[in-house]
């Protein structure tokens, strides 16, 4: 974990050119800063097309009066790191995933209640629709942190693994998979399963799974490939059990400071923004970096309805109890709205 001393010096050496103006010099233009895990090449990964985008529409709508820094590949530290100091409004605004917002709103973990979903499209539905703005709502209002939208990660979940085919819950047993640390839900998964989860942070995933330190470990297909992860797994399959876009967070106090005006663009900057990622990850994955380098650099198995609801019948029982255990009343109910989110229509 980067001690956030140092975090605050890296922004402030960052800031230093904007606010370099002094005397009758005009005043220098506000500065957001943006920060992400991923490599900023825009036509890489979602993550870095989004905030390219951002910072393109931003200082196009208010003509060079705000202007956008980013500090992406993690510089600012993992996901948790990245949620604290958006948090502290060292930095105003980033992607997080899901697993690094738990820790400052743990409902959130109701989200993570496995082969919920019936395909991507429904999940982004009930993220896009009434149950996301509620969610939005209440991380704001107990964190501070607007969520001004959610991200594409690449797809729905999968499992990779370097020892063999998984196709049922019992291929799972005694493997060793990668969990992120502190995520109790995808530890309990994995037990559920009768494998043995392992902590390890995203920064140490690869060279962890490299050296054999964990078997396994779950992703999107995108994430996967991008991640290098083909390189040291042999084995994925589909299982599609989770969806689990990144949370794009402002801190309220930062958005509040800014003009009516200057709101307005970075709302509109942000709809830009998501509409670019949503668009490059469904461009990804129907292209030969999508699924389909997948089925070249790996054994994949696609489960069958039957093999899915297998999983299913093993793990989700298990993961609704105990969410719910941990939950206070509003959680609870935040639980209702995102099942019912879920569930196919006319249900």
């Amino acid at each position: 974990m980067r001690p956030l001393s140092a975090i605050v010096a890296l922004v402030l050496l960052a800031a230093l050119p904007a606010r370099a103006g002094e005397g009758d010099k005009p005043a220098p233009p506000r500065e957001i800063f943006l920060a992400h895990t991923q490599a900023q090449k825009s036509s890489a990964n979602p993550t870095a097309a989004m905030a390219a985008e951002f910072k393109r529409q931003v200082e196009r709508l208010t003509e060079g009066r705000v202007k956008v820094g980013i500090f992406p590949a993690g510089q600012l530290g993992g996901n948790r790191e990245i949620a604290r100091v958006i948090a502290d409004n060292v930095v105003q605004t980033g992607f997080v995933t899901i697993g690094g917002v738990v820790p400052a709103y743990p409902p959130l973990a109701v989200t993570q209640i496995p082969f919920v979903f019936s395909s991507q499209e429904a999940a982004q539905a009930a993220f896009d629709g009434p149950f996301g703005r509620l969610l939005g709502e209440e991380i704001e209002r107990r964190t501070g942190m607007m969520v001004l939208g959610y991200g594409d990660s690449g797809g729905m979940t999968a499992l990779t693994n370097a020892r063999r085919p998984i196709h049922r819950p019992e291929d799972m047993r005694g493997l060793k998979f990668r969990v992120i640390p502190g995520f109790k839900s995808q530890e309990t998964m994995i037990r559920s399963l009768g494998a043995v989860p392992v902590p390890i942070s995203s920064r140490e995933e690869l060279p962890a799974l490299s050296a054999g330190v964990a078997d396994g470990q779950m992703n999107t297909p995108l994430a996967i490939l991008a991640g290098r992860f083909d390189e040291v797994q042999k084995y994925v399959t589909l299982t599609e059990h989770l969806y689990a876009p990144p949370l794009w967070l402002f801190n309220r106090k930062a958005f509040d400071a800014l003009a009516p005006d200057e709101q307005q663009a970075v709302r509109q900057a942000a709809d830009a923004a998501l509409a670019a990622g949503r668009k490059l990850a469904a461009e990804i994955e129907g292209s030969e970096r999508g699924i389909s380098a997948l089925y070249r650099r790996m054994t994949v198995t696609r489960l069958s309805a039957e093999e899915r609801d297998a999983f299913r019948r093993v793990v989700q029982p298990v993961i609704i109890a105990e969410v719910q255990a941990d939950l206070d009343e509003e959680g609870r109910a935040l639980m209702g709205e995102f099942l019912k989110a879920a569930a196919p229509a006319g249900k």
